[in-house]
């Protein structure tokens, strides 16, 4: 695979602007009641492309070695990783809009499992409920800012200017 010097613009100012979100509003971002604003940014993975995957997965690995939790925060990268993949390849295949939020609520069910339950084990929480409060607070995220987040910018046309056209999005 060829990383361009736009891809690697895209990837570091997505990085940097997650990890920058998750990093200041920290008592919202890390804790048992886990709502991460940053995440609204896996909506804008798929009109990126690729390069929107890897900019999450280093913008969550960035971010969490400021986490109280410690070095196994490190961990909830790999699922990051494969979940803004599969964001990115289900609406990459399909071109279906409802693609991105179902990918998304995949997502937020993912993480709020893996995070719900690091939570749990660090701070002996239970973890049912542990793991419910990091998935309301994603679903929250993901689907009331996330979405139409991506349905704005996809209108827009925003991304079509800039990236090549592997990433280009028609508007709909």
């Amino acid at each position: 695979m060829k990383i361009q010097t736009k891809d690697l613009a895209l990837i570091t100012i997505y990085a940097a602007l997650y990890a920058a979100l998750v990093v200041v509003l920290g008592a919202l971002s890390y804790g048992p009641i886990n709502i991460r604003i940053a995440d609204a940014l896996l909506s804008v993975v798929p009109l990126v492309g690729f390069a929107g995957v890897l900019g999450h997965t280093l913008g969550v690995f960035v971010a969490n070695i400021f986490s109280s939790v410690g070095v196994v925060d490190l961990l909830n990268t790999i699922p990051s990783f494969a979940m803004s993949f599969l964001v990115y390849y289900l609406y990459k295949r399909t071109k279906n809009d409802y693609a991105v939020l179902a990918s998304s609520i995949a997502y937020s069910l993912v993480l709020g499992t893996t995070v719900g339950w690091m939570l749990s084990s660090v701070y002996n929480m239970p973890l049912v409920p542990t793991i419910a409060w990091v998935i309301v607070g994603n679903l929250i995220v993901t689907t009331l800012i996330g979405w139409p987040m991506f349905k704005l910018l996809k209108r827009t046309g925003v991304f079509q200017k800039w990236l090549p056209n592997e990433n280009q999005v028609t508007k709909t």
